[in-house]
């Protein structure tokens, strides 16, 4: 199989300064994912507190939320995938350490719902050449030269969560920040053809949502005791729906080329290196 990617590995871990047993394995110095021209590649960081993800292309990053107010592990994360400079930051969700990210990552760009300008604006009034953009519902912007993203749904709550379509190629991604009967109702009017990946909660989802989705993979990032959320990914499994749970399985990344993609944790790759 075709290499996707080169570990270079180390004696001490990134996180070694922290008291808790680190999240990113202690073997690995730097993720290179070898990416190519009209590559790209979407990782979904395993944080002990928070969510967030970014794109990345060949010279580009964008990230999509900030994780924890302390933003020590999530900058840990990106050093071993190489991230020194960030084009642009996207908020699904109101954000708690964006000064933080926006200075040490020369961000130019920070788009967020409507309900969170203020907020937003507020937090970098210190920034003056960072372009603030508002997304809301139907909005839909070029990222990147070959990454198109839309807003399927904007909560009608103070917390402005979007719901975003990702379009890389020809393979579509969905990731879901909110969950509403709302939101699973316009999930419904999704024309499915090509839904590749879902990242979402459970309580975002539904069985009739899924099936009628079909993705090959669902992202989840949360530990579900609940039998109501053990019996949603059950039901997963049963409509042949590849199930990764980054607080179970770690971080994992996406890479998709022009004609296919794959999905891998990250963790599998430390575990079978020689």
């Amino acid at each position: 199989m075709k290499l996707i990617f080169s570990l270079i590995m180390a004696i001490s871990g990134l996180l070694s300064g922290l008291d808790e047993e680190p999240a990113i394995p202690e073997e690995i110095e730097k993720i290179d994912l070898n990416l190519t021209d009209n590559e790209y590649a979407m990782t979904f960081f395993a944080l002990d507190q928070g969510e967030t993800a970014i794109i990345q292309g060949k010279d580009s990053t964008i990230l999509i939320n900030t994780g924890a107010a302390e933003a020590v592990e999530l900058k840990a994360w990106l050093r071993l995938y190489d991230v020194k400079k960030i084009d642009a930051v996207i908020l699904t969700k109101p954000a708690e350490n964006l000064q933080d990210i926006v200075a040490d990552y020369d961000i130019r760009r920070v788009i967020a719902g409507e309900k969170t300008q203020e907020d937003v604006r507020s937090a970098l009034n210190d920034f003056p050449e960072v372009e603030i953009s508002s997304w809301s519902e139907q909005s839909k912007d070029m990222v990147l030269n070959e990454i198109e993203i839309s807003v399927v749904h904007e909560n009608d709550t103070d917390r402005s969560e979007l719901d975003l379509l990702i379009k890389i190629h020809d393979k579509r991604l969905l990731y879901i920040t909110s969950s509403s009967e709302e939101l699973k109702n316009k999930l419904m009017k999704v024309d499915a053809s090509g839904i590749h990946l879902i990242k979402a909660p459970v309580k975002g989802l539904s069985f009739d949502v899924a099936k009628h989705l079909d993705p090959q993979a669902v992202i989840l990032h949360e530990r579900y005791e609940k039998k109501a959320e053990k019996e949603m990914i059950q039901k997963f499994h049963e409509l042949w729906i590849e199930v990764f749970n980054t607080a179970e399985q770690g971080t994992v990344t996406a890479k998709f080329t022009e004609n296919n993609h794959e999905i891998f944790p990250i963790k599998n790759f430390v575990h079978t290196k020689n």
